[in-house]
């Protein structure tokens, strides 16, 4: 499964980054230097800041990405999880360029975020728990919220250190794609 693939992927980027920091001149994303290294746009999806960012977004790629893909196949996923990363990228760009804040940008979120998105489209009923709340939640509650706390934080995203445009992002991209894969698995929730 190409899940198990793009964890690996990732995994073995930070191994290889802990002992090569230079790797992340070369592959995070820097907003001002990417038209010269246009291939940021896609490495930096697959390098994390530090073990616990590793840590998070492989625990939630693995659950959510190994489900979807069984749902949707391999070629579809790979499709969601590489243009939600991108288009989170690009929109990343945009805004450093509009804020003036040109910190580097890392991580697998804006395509987590977009797994998410389709999930919440095409499996509404999935329910997950969401740190603290103690129940499960529906993942369209689980993803509305999410998207809350980026709306609201984005002004601060200097400050917190996350791209949340990224992540607003991804998720509209992983949504648009689960309205358009909407019908064809329509009839998904009958197995949740």
């Amino acid at each position: 499964m190409i899940n198990f693939l793009l964890v690996g992927i990732c995994i073995l980027m930070f191994v290889i980054s802990f002992f090569v920091p230079q790797l992340y001149y070369y592959f995070a994303l820097w907003p001002n230097l990417v038209i010269y290294m246009p291939w940021q746009i896609v490495t930096s999806i697959f390098m994390h800041a530090n073990i616990t960012h590793l840590l998070i977004n492989m625990f939630v790629l693995f659950l959510f990405g190994t489900y979807l893909e069984r749902i949707i196949g391999s070629k579809k996923y790979l499709l969601i999880f590489l243009l939600s990363g991108i288009l989170g990228n690009l929109s990343y760009i945009v805004y450093a360029y509009i804020t003036g804040n040109f910190i580097p940008s890392v991580g697998a979120s804006g395509a987590i975020f977009g797994i998410l998105g389709t999930l919440a489209v095409i499996a509404p009923n999935l329910r997950v728990v969401v740190f603290p709340l103690p129940i499960p939640v529906s993942i369209r509650i689980a993803v509305v919220l999410f998207a809350l706390i980026d709306l609201i934080l984005l002004p601060y995203s200097m400050k917190t250190g996350i791209a949340h445009i990224t992540h607003l992002t991804g998720l509209i991209t992983g949504i648009i794609f689960g309205l358009y894969l909407h019908k064809k698995y329509k009839n998904i929730n009958d197995f949740i």
